[in-house]
């Protein structure tokens, strides 16, 4: 047996620090042990869930103080009136002070990167709380000229633009008739229709992946068979307008979000690198490029290539920076985080992340 120590996770919010053994699966989920501190963490959260969702579809971690030792509890509360005398049990810690809770049995499943897992939650929250505040704007400036309007149908292609308005009582925009007028704009302005476009790209300038988006709530439009166009819903009609002040604000927490997780995420790019070529003394990066990994810098780095590099080994590098590079951050956020400009000019655009002496 190989064991480790790790973090887990079964909730997609929640994260404990556990020992498991990548090699002791159930349908591919790993079956972790805890120290007391992280099984007091788990029976809060357990508790959290049991309030919100209901006693009858979450199975509860106690812990009760008060005697010798602290006694844990595993409580499935789903059990008691058809199989009272499994609804419960003392889980005994190990020889060591471990708690072995949910092995074969819940979804636990592997976290590397341990607290990371926090930041990336958090810059993906910041983005989505953006995305929501881009549709809400947009709805506001659209409402000037069409206040029926209940959603825009937003096309990804080039810059990405509005190609469609829909509106709760009429035809929307266009209509495909004489509403439409001789310019085919329907009710708007050319200048309406570009200040929304142009908030709709402000967003969409960090993070246009078509599952990240969908999931943020700009979902494709296969209701009227055209997926290809991501419907963005505008708030209730007759909601108070707010004006651009949230939406800057928003704008503002997603660049310090990005920021952290970029500051965060360098120690683990640094070991990924190191690992991958021992001799890294830094790395170039691409930051709009297909494929943004450039080179590792070897000895004075200056830009000088390393030995080669099997690909199986690099290819944990190159997913660090998909992960590192999720949110499109601009040069100024790179630079604020560490990153330097290469001065080489034949590697224009790219930028230099000079690793600390180990």
């Amino acid at each position: 047996m190989g064991w480790i120590k790790t973090f887990v996770c079964v909730d997609d919010e929640n994260i404990y620090p556990a020992l498991i053994d990548r090699t002791d699966r159930w349908n591919g989920w790993v079956s972790p042990g805890f120290k007391l501190d992280a099984v007091r963490q788990l029976a809060a959260h357990t508790e959290e869930a049991a309030e919100q969702y209901g006693h009858d579809c979450v199975d509860q971690i106690k812990v009760i103080d008060g005697g010798p030792e602290p006694v844990v509890l595993h409580i499935r509360w789903q059990y008691l009136s058809d199989e009272p005398g499994s609804a419960a049990n003392v889980v005994k810690p190990d020889e060591d002070g471990r708690y072995w809770i949910g092995g074969w049995e819940w979804t636990w499943y592997e976290v590397e990167d341990g607290p990371l897992f926090h930041t990336k939650n958090a810059t993906f929250e910041a983005w989505k709380q953006m995305l929501d505040e881009s549709a809400r704007r947009v709805g506001e400036i659209v409402r000037t000229q069409m206040p029926e309007a209940t959603s825009a149908l937003l096309s990804l292609h080039g810059l990405g633009h509005i190609v469609r308005v829909e509106a709760a009582d009429g035809p929307g925009w266009p209509a495909g008739d004489d509403h439409d007028g001789d310019d085919g704009y329907g009710p708007f302005d050319t200048e309406t229709l570009g200040e929304a476009d142009e908030v709709l790209r402000k967003a969409l300038d960090h993070g246009d992946d078509r599952t990240d988006l969908e999931i943020g709530g700009w979902r494709p439009a296969r209701d009227i068979k055209e997926p290809e166009l991501h419907r963005i819903p505008f708030p209730p009609v007759g909601a108070e307008e707010t004006g651009g002040g949230p939406l800057e604000k928003a704008r503002e927490r997603f660049v310090e979000a990005r920021r952290k997780l970029l500051t965060e995420t360098v120690p683990y790019l640094v070991a990924d690198a190191r690992a991958a070529c021992p001799d890294a003394g830094g790395i170039v990066i691409d930051p709009h490029a297909e494929e943004p990994f450039v080179m590792f810098l070897v000895e004075d780095t200056k830009g000088e290539a390393s030995t080669s590099v099997a690909a199986d080994v690099a290819e944990q590098v190159r997913d660090r920076l998909a992960g590192l590079l999720a949110f499109k951050p601009t040069g100024d956020d790179l630079t604020a985080c560490g990153w330097t400009e290469s001065p080489q000019p034949h590697l224009d655009g790219a930028y230099v992340l000079v690793f600390p002496a180990e």
